[in-house]
């Protein structure tokens, strides 16, 4: 055990200088994948002027501790987007590796709004914003959703690799490791905690953000945040998503559909709908011209 702990501690000594150069994750796959990791304690890693506590054997973790980061392009947007004394939502905020990045971002004169309905995930949410010891968080355990009502979840263990894939069954017979929670809709949650802005909105939900986004509606039209989201094709039934349906709901509030790359954002053409990838939403702003006003949706998808 003492050797393989030498061998992850180089490897993670030269991911967090390298980052994450192509073929390198390969290299680090075979040399120490997830499952090598899994005798290790916890670990508090050190990022982006945040603490953050994990285990290696983790995905979210591996990657982290082995890269330095972990999808750091919607870092970069959220940097780009979410100024200090803004307010951001978090939804499927999960241990927290981005909630920690807004609530640095937003300062203490922001606010962050986590929503994590899995208790097990939420209770090391809470313990990271502890160890950082950040005021401008709040932690909602409900489930998003499109009405309020009870739904299923399957809630895996913090502990547990699948741990990030917690999600709502949506129809037919709820797996024996489902739980049930209590579901409201972004709107609700907005009003009740009295949001005056919401600068950046973020949805990772496997699969439930299409439903998610039809109880946000009100919200995005008086705040118009910028939005990040995940789409996955193989995730899409859970929430009776398809591409053609996000295309039209950001086309009718004037926003530009980006999908979020390594080194940039693609416009997404709503005939040709990515299979999976993370989304970037971009309110558009109307545009004034001298003696009439125009619509910027003319610039979206036109």
């Amino acid at each position: 055990m003492r050797a393989v702990k030498r061998r992850i501690e180089l490897l993670a000594w030269l991911g967090s200088r390298l980052g994450k150069p192509p073929g390198f994750e390969r290299v680090v796959r075979l040399l120490a994948p997830p499952e090598s990791c899994a005798g290790l304690p916890e670990v508090c890693l050190a990022r982006d002027g945040s603490l953050f506590l994990t285990k290696l054997a983790l995905p979210l973790g591996w990657h982290i501790g082995f890269f330095g980061s972990y999808e750091s392009e919607l870092r970069d947007i959220m940097r780009a987007v979410l100024p200090a004394g803004g307010t951001a939502i978090d939804v499927g905020a999960n241990t927290g590796w981005h909630t920690l990045f807004m609530a640095r971002l937003v300062g203490p004169g922001g606010r962050v709004l986590a929503v994590e309905p899995n208790p097990s995930v939420r209770e090391h949410l809470l313990r990271n914003l502890a160890i950082n010891a950040f005021t401008q968080v709040e932690v909602d355990g409900a489930a998003l959703a499109e009405a309020q009502g009870m739904l299923n979840f399957v809630a895996p263990a913090a502990d547990d690799p699948a741990s990030a894939s917690g999600h709502v069954v949506s129809s037919g017979i709820a797996p024996i490791e489902a739980i049930r929670v209590a579901a409201t809709t972004l709107d609700v949650l907005a009003a009740e905690k009295k949001l005056d802005r919401i600068d950046l909105l973020k949805i990772d939900a496997e699969g439930s953000e299409w439903p998610i986004l039809q109880g946000a509606e009100r919200s995005i039209v008086r705040f118009r945040p910028s939005i990040i989201f995940e789409f996955d094709r193989a995730y899409a039934a859970r929430g009776s998503d398809s591409g053609s349906l996000f295309a039209e709901f950001f086309r009718r509030h004037r926003y530009r559909l980006f999908a979020v790359g390594r080194n940039w954002s693609e416009l997404i053409d709503a005939s040709a709908w990515p299979v999976n990838a993370n989304i970037f939403a971009s309110p558009t702003a109307a545009v004034k011209v001298p003696g009439r006003e125009s619509s910027a949706a003319a610039l979206s998808f036109s």
